[in-house]
């Protein structure tokens, strides 16, 4: 009975966690906005926005972003016509859940180099940083 119990609450807890858009991603695939901020000011590195055009037209982290709305059916497609499986690519959406979600699909696809900028752009206007 105790681990019928002990199994109910981890599958609550697992939908819970779901439900509120938690991401599977490891710690070591994220990084904040600061070192994002650094490596755009002295790398011509690739950033992939993840966010829907709506959202896009509001602004973007930098202009030469790629876009890939997650929400489409065929975003795989989208993002992976776009990069390469060598490039190192810095993922972000409007607070970080869409894009968690899209680093861990990249990866499983064989995208080794991909990270989620933690917070999105949502954290990128709390630092006061430009948005183009």
């Amino acid at each position: 009975m105790q681990f019928k119990k002990l199994t109910f609450g981890l599958l609550m807890l697992s939908s819970i966690l779901s439900f509120f858009g938690c991401s599977n991603s490891p710690k070591e695939n994220n990084v904040s906005v600061t070192e994002l901020h650094s490596l755009l000011a002295d790398e011509n590195i690739t950033v992939l926005d993840v966010r829907t055009p709506k959202e896009i037209a509001q602004g973007k982290i930098t202009t030469n972003a790629l876009e890939a709305d997650f929400f489409e059916d065929n975003f795989i497609e989208e993002a992976t016509s776009k990069i390469s499986k060598d490039q190192t690519i810095y993922v972000y959406c409007k607070g970080g859940r869409r894009s968690a979600k899209a680093v861990v699909k990249l990866r499983e696809l064989g995208y080794s180099k991909v990270y989620n900028v933690e917070g999105g752009i949502n954290a990128w206007k709390a630092k006061d940083y430009e948005i183009e």
